[in-house]
């Protein structure tokens, strides 16, 4: 098989989906009354909560708590592992934080709606998306369909406290694939927790 090939129809795949921007599926458009801001355009003169609200203004939906994710960060795990082995890109989309999350729950609770960090939600989350859509792609490629066990879960000891969210970093995944014994390594970015549920931040790994 063309392993050039298989990431490249998975990212495509991707980003159809809320791992990416997802609009359509979403129901997210632009109100009638405000004109579209260009791809790759961001206006970084304007405040913070400027930039949040017209953010904002393009998804349908306001969540008050986290949607999809788990109860434990080593169901979490799981979760992602049998995902994967079953090239279940609705469960990879359920388990990672969304666009209207990022909105509502995690970005204004952030350092970069501060100085001297700012970054407007529209390039934070375009970096968020990008990461995520790179790690399931290799994740994919290398482990789609392969059987998958999980074996234990260890993350550093500290976490950081934004506002209402707890992030959880450094965590590494032991597991068996298949085709080789137990290993260790990095499979997601840092967990978001917040009123007892975990999603992944991202989907950054070692891969």
């Amino acid at each position: 098989m063309n392993r050039p090939r298989v990431a490249h129809r998975f990212t495509l795949l991707l980003l159809a989906t809320s791992i990416g921007v997802g609009a359509c599926e979403r129901g997210e458009a632009t109100p009638a009354n405000q004109a579209p801001t260009p791809a790759g355009v961001i206006d970084s003169a304007l405040p913070i909560d400027t930039l949040l609200r017209r953010f904002r203004a393009t998804i349908a939906d306001t969540p008050t708590v986290l949607r999809g994710g788990a109860a434990t960060p080593e169901a979490l795990t799981r979760a992602l592992l049998t995902a994967v082995e079953r090239r279940d890109t609705s469960a990879i989309r359920s388990l990672v934080m969304d666009r209207a999350e990022f909105a509502w729950l995690y970005y204004p609770h952030t350092k970069l709606t501060r100085p001297p960090f700012e970054l407007g939600p529209d390039l934070a989350w375009m970096q968020t998306r990008l990461s995520s859509e790179q790690g399931i792609t290799r994740r994919f490629e290398r482990y789609g369909g392969s059987r998958l066990r999980f074996t234990g879960l260890s993350c550093s000891d500290s976490s950081g406290r934004e506002g209402p969210n707890r992030l959880i970093a450094d965590c590494r995944v032991r597991f068996i694939a298949a085709d080789s014994g137990e290993r260790e390594m990095r499979l997601f970015g840092a967990l978001l927790n917040r009123d007892g549920r975990y999603k992944f931040l991202t989907y950054a790994n070692d891969l």
